[in-house]
């Protein structure tokens, strides 16, 4: 995909595996930021923009400090990069799988992964976005860079098309709608193109989005929905396994041996 900006949106869930990490806090402080700058654009000089932008710095310099907090207080070792969560989520280096220590099988599907990635490929290089827009735009370039990765260069066209159109957001804010539209995309373009090359990738995809989204369908009107995603999810897995991929097939054992993929405690699908 052009590495340049062209007016469509290029990944999504800014969701780290943890609802509230530092990257997550990062990228709130990020869009802080964005609202300031459209304030001053909207509204020139006035005594009201004075009184708002301190009023949003503060909120900023009090996230800064909850994440230190957050840091410095919760001294639990982090979840250990998984290869699902470098797939699907983009927000984590891919030389972070060269540091792992993991079982047998687990390391050859790895080390599987890691060598067929084009040396050449945007998945090698580490940038921290710039702002909500800018990670939106890194994860659906991720995306792509995925797709031709485990399916093959032939996949990068109607990769990027997908890539440009799924509904992906720079954050889900802990909440089950982002990831539930990011399936249903995924379900409405293999249910309009039955053939489509990307067909693998996009049913591990949305198994990974369900997933996210079942542990986020917490609320008392979500109630219902929980097992509408298991059930989805326990689909979507199933035909996954059935990919005669190497790479879709080492992928989707990883991602169900993870005990969660985006909120810790809320059980399996």
């Amino acid at each position: 995909m052009d590495e340049s900006h062209d007016g469509t949106d290029v990944l999504s869930s800014s969701a780290s595996e943890e609802p509230y990490s530092h990257h997550t806090m990062q990228l709130r402080q990020m869009a802080i930021l964005d609202n300031i700058a459209m304030i001053k654009a909207k509204s020139g000089g006035s005594m009201m923009l004075k009184v708002v932008m301190r009023l949003f710095i503060f909120a900023v310099f009090a996230m800064g400090l909850n994440c230190a907090w957050l840091d410095n207080v919760t001294a639990k070792p982090s979840k250990p990069t998984s290869l699902s969560s470098i797939v699907f989520f983009g927000i984590r280096p891919v030389t972070e799988l060269e540091q792992g220590n993991n079982p047998g099988a687990v390391q050859t599907c790895v080390r599987k992964y890691l060598d067929a990635i084009p040396p050449n490929s945007s998945l090698w290089l580490t940038k921290v976005p710039s702002g909500s827009e800018d990670a939106v735009y890194l994860k659906r370039r991720n995306l792509v860079e995925q797709m031709v990765t485990i399916l093959g260069e032939n996949v990068r066209s109607e990769a990027q098309t997908f890539a440009s159109a799924v509904p992906l957001l720079a954050e889900w804010e802990g909440m089950s709608e982002g990831p539930v539209a990011e399936a249903d995309f995924a379900d409405q373009w293999l249910t309009k193109r039955p053939e489509t090359s990307i067909a693998p990738f996009l049913h591990l995809f949305k198994a990974h989005r369900l997933r996210a989204g079942y542990e986020a369908a917490r609320t008392e009107h979500e109630k219902g929905l929980r097992p509408v995603l298991a059930r989805r999810y326990r689909e979507s897995i199933d035909k996954a396994r059935s990919s005669t991929n190497p790479l879709i097939s080492c992928i989707t054992d990883d991602l169900e041996a993870q005990t969660y993929v985006y909120l810790q405690g809320r059980r399996r699908p």
